[in-house]
């Protein structure tokens, strides 16, 4: 088993969180992170910027989903990383040049900052396509295999989140990471989407998630990092 040292600056936690698909709400979203202090990651489909999707059923009615513009990435992600949800939210072993390679160019020109990771579309992991991004020397690669724990991920192209923001445990696993004393380097990722925010329901809505994030803030134990800061410091302890 890894044994990992502290974080920078001697700290033993650390907080991320995870952001799908890119939509409207990014905006906001963004917005109440930078006001709480905290560092997220945002995935993008790099083909669908400034477009409408089909509407989808969700939460018992039709969700309207409309992707940001890649000309608004640089003001709307300021002190966020973007990172890839491929290009047209779909993934396989023989598309990886395209739906990868050609998603984290089209982010990086866009953004203006290095693209690194990506997040499965649907969260499914196909071991091929874990062989191919590894080949690309993709750096990390994030699921949605809720593990309900702390603990770091063991490869980094398989990185399971701790939960989802309206998970039903979130408060559990808030007062746990918060209270419980860090004896190795503990991870809390949260992740979710913004259009989830919108809806009419007080453990998922817009407040549900600010009241996550004044819990999590301005905590002088926690580091508060993008998914690629730590991607880097795991990698770099793993080549110790």
């Amino acid at each position: 088993m890894m044994v990992y040292q502290t974080f920078p600056e001697g700290r033993r936690k650390a907080v991320t969180f995870g952001f799908d698909d890119g939509e409207i709400h990014d905006r906001r979203l963004a917005e109440i992170l930078r006001q709480y202090g905290l560092k997220a990651t945002f995935f993008l489909v790099s083909g669908q910027m400034g477009l409408t999707v089909d509407p989808f059923f969700r939460y018992g009615r039709n969700t309207r989903v409309e992707r940001v513009n890649g000309g608004e990435l640089p003001l709307t992600y300021a002190g966020m990383e973007i990172a890839s949800h491929t290009r047209f939210h779909r993934l396989s072993a023989d598309s990886l040049a395209e739906a990868v390679g050609e998603s984290m160019r089209e982010l990086k020109e866009l953004s203006g900052q290095p693209v690194t990771g990506l997040a499965y579309p649907g969260g499914q992991v196909d071991p091929d396509v874990v062989k191919g991004l590894r080949e690309m020397g993709v750096l990390y690669a994030r699921t949605t295999g809720y593990t309900h724990g702390f603990s770091l991920p063991e490869d980094l192209l398989i990185w399971n989140p701790t939960c989802k923001y309206d998970d039903s445990r979130i408060e559990e696993l808030l007062t746990r990471f918060l209270e419980e004393e860090a004896e190795e380097p503990q991870l809390l990722y949260i992740m979710g989407h913004s259009y989830e925010m919108t809806q009419e329901s007080p453990a998922a809505d817009w407040n549900a998630f600010e009241s996550i994030c004044r819990r999590l803030h301005g905590r002088q134990d926690i580091w508060y990092a993008a998914n690629g800061d730590l991607a880097r410091w795991i990698h770099t302890q793993q080549a110790k």
